[in-house]
């Protein structure tokens, strides 16, 4: 043991070599008095105190606990060693000695700043309020210590108290770019979006290089419902943040749920690129694959992800989708149960079951993983059941403006005819467009525009179809330049092709077609109203404004009765070409339902025959939800599907038997083949 005066003697040297920032010798100082027996309280707190200025903190640990457990009321050893285990990763040893108590004894906050901090990291949020309180108590103008008041107060949901914490830490900084992008989230998050959304906005024009504020708008957007809106602000953030794999993440599943394929597929093996331990990526893309039809690809997919020690629940969902392709249904079930929550949203693995239970003949079961599937899309935060009944409103009030004397002044004008008249394809989603469409495409001329929204963006552009009447001439013409340029984009076309604009939907837009394309025909996909129905319910669509009414059979009825209500009266006013395709007669006999529509369309009828299944190949990305049908042979287990869910479309059935009757579907029959369409006198 040293002498006292001889112990002293080391520490007045210790502390000079310290004042005068020599701290390595002063740390060689303190090991020779160590070796010489130093080892009181003042002497372990000193030589702490060295080590810690040093940065060695896992050297200073052991003095300073020393020290602590003999002065545990000296704030500057408590705050040393909260420091020091908060640096070596011991974050939950550093903790308690942040009391509340101990951190308002600390005048130098020290121990309020570190405990909120850790506190904070180990998601202990009431003790981070608590002593970033003190802070900002003793000191009002620590702006990061509001800032990070604020974000412990918005992870308890406290969106008030965060607000004003927030713009407290924007008023001392107000340059600071990640403190106003913590307000702005938070406005939104308090119900104060407006305002919130008006920061982030601004944000992106004051830091156009910084990804931070597109990423945020991207989740305002994307609770909002605008889906178009919220992919430009992903797909910013993403290339502004090409290293970041979440975002890059995000990216690539956002853009696989609203069908941008082509957009999927770099963004999540960017993610890996930098994360390859990243489940959801490797899922996501397990996913992409399956959806494009690459199913030869998955099983090398599957080694890739196992190699990088991807989680075996996600390799099991991985399984689940590669055994479906392989129509091994029991395997794919049980691989499915295997994966657990995975990385897939409820909603995904709902209808992955539902699909299953489908195909093995468990429709009770079946129904009810799909009920559940759409239990879960309509608790989305943009209240997609409130967006699908304003759609069917405004189908309505579109009805309501068809009439005689609505279309008489312009019923007569023909605009200038520049190249082949479109054909629009449309019918209620899931009555075999797609398949149609694809047969069309034997017809070497024919140029598919999938679902693209070019029509419904020119209505909405020339004042919707209030505004049709009064169109002049050169608006007309405009309108028809605007849409072949459009076309033209996503469509390879030469100056003979035929474009085939699908879309089911396009059923509430044919006066617009009519007014800008009089010379064009239309196509009707027909299939038995409960089928269609069903298959929409049990569909896993993008919920955009149409589709959100297939969460519900009701609303999915109360659209289809909206729909054919304007569609025939269209029909009746204008007077459209309709040619009809009956889903039924086409399965049945593919040459003998479409040999009439393609003479009368002037179509080549292929000398080979119809061979959709090349076709479907052939044409890349199918975008619909019949993706994997239309690689298949023709099958007719799809008609008449309704009849083993019954019981469940009772009452659905009841409110679709006009339709039923009308189409001839009534007693089980499947209507005749009409001279134009199915609507009769009417037409």
């Amino acid at each position: 043991m040293m002498a006292g005066t001889a112990e002293q003697d080391a520490i007045n040297r210790i502390v000079a070599l310290a004042r005068a920032g020599r701290f390595d010798e002063a740390a060689l100082a303190v090991r020779q008095a160590q070796i010489a027996g130093a080892d009181g309280p003042v002497f372990a707190a000193l030589a702490g105190a060295v080590e810690f200025h040093r940065g060695q903190y896992g050297a200073a640990i052991p003095f300073l606990q020393t020290a602590h457990k003999a002065r545990p009321e000296d704030s500057t050893v408590r705050g040393n060693l909260a420091e020091a285990l908060y640096r070596m990763g011991r974050g939950a040893e550093a903790l308690p000695l942040c009391d509340e108590a101990s951190a308002r004894a600390d005048r130098t906050l020290r121990l309020a700043r570190i405990g909120g901090h850790v506190a904070q990291e180990a998601g202990d949020f009431p003790r981070a309020v608590a002593l970033y309180r003190v802070v900002v108590g003793a000191d009002v103008k620590d702006w990061s210590a509001w800032n990070n008041l604020g974000n412990a107060l918005c992870a308890q949901e406290d969106w008030a108290e965060a607000v004003k914490a927030l713009r407290k830490a924007a008023t001392l900084v107000p340059q600071s770019l990640p403190v106003r992008l913590n307000l702005g989230k938070t406005l939104v998050e308090a119900g104060e979006g407006a305002e919130g959304e008006a920061l982030l906005r601004r944000l992106t024009v004051e830091a156009p290089r910084d990804a931070g504020a597109f990423y945020a708008l991207f989740d305002v957007l994307r609770a909002r419902g605008d889906e178009d809106g919220a992919h430009a602000m992903i797909a910013q953030a993403a290339r502004l943040a090409s290293e970041d794999p979440l975002i890059q993440a995000d990216y690539g599943q956002h853009a696989a749920m609203i069908a941008r394929f082509g957009e999927v597929e770099a963004p999540l093996r960017a993610a890996l690129a930098v994360d390859p331990s990243m489940a959801q990526a490797w899922v996501g893309l397990a996913s992409l694959l399956e959806r494009l039809n690459r199913e030869d690809e998955l099983d090398s997919l599957r080694e890739d992800a196992a190699r990088h020690g991807i989680d075996a629940t996600s390799l099991a969902f991985i399984d689940a989708l590669r055994f479906k392709r392989a129509h091994a249904y029991e395997e794919a079930l049980a691989a499915l149960a295997a994966a657990g929550e995975a990385v897939v949203t409820p909603a995904q693995r709902h209808h992955l079951s539902g699909v299953l239970l489908d195909r093995l003949g468990r429709h009770d079961e079946a129904f009810a993983s799909f009920a559940a599937m759409n239990a879960d899309f309509a608790s989305d935060a943009s209240q997609p059941r409130q967006r699908g009944a304003m759609y069917r409103d405004g189908i309505r009030t579109g009805t309501a403006q068809l009439t005689p004397e609505w279309f008489a002044p312009w019923a007569d004008y023909r605009p200038e005819l520049t190249r082949p008249a479109p054909i629009f394809l449309l019918g209620f989603p899931r009555s075999g467009t797609t398949l149609l469409d694809t047969m069309l495409m034997a017809e070497p001329r024919v140029k598919v525009l999938e679902e693209e929204g070019i029509i419904d963006r020119l209505e909405a552009d020339l004042g919707g179809v209030a505004a049709l009447p009064a169109l002049t001439p050169e608006q007309i013409a405009a309108a028809r330049a605007r849409y072949f340029e459009e076309a033209g984009k996503v469509a390879d076309l030469a100056a003979d092709s035929i474009i085939l604009d699908k879309h089911p939907m396009h059923l509430r837009h044919a006066p617009v077609i009519r007014r800008l394309f009089p010379e064009s025909r239309f196509i009707l996909a027909l299939r038995h109203p409960c089928d269609v129905l069903l298959s929409c319910w049990l569909t896993n669509f993008r919920l955009n404004n149409a589709m959100a009414s297939f969460l519900d059979l009701e609303d999915a009825a109360d659209l289809y009765d909206a729909a054919f209500t304007q569609w025939t009266k269209a029909c009746a006013v204008m007077d459209l070409p309709v040619g009809t395709v009956v889903y039924e007669r086409l399965v049945e006999g593919a040459e003998s339902e479409l040999r009439p529509l393609f003479d009368w369309l002037g179509l080549n009828w292929p000398d080979q025959g119809l061979d959709h299944r090349e076709a479907a190949r052939a044409r890349g990305t199918v975008i619909t939800a019949s993706y994997a049908q239309v690689t298949e042979p023709v099958y007719k287990r799809a008609a008449g599907r309704w009849r083993n869910y019954a019981a469940q479309l009772a009452g659905v059935e009841a409110r679709l038997a006009p339709w039923i009757a009308r189409f001839g579907y009534a007693d089980g029959a499947v209507p005749a083949r009409p001279a134009r369409h199915p609507l009769g006198d009417e037409a």
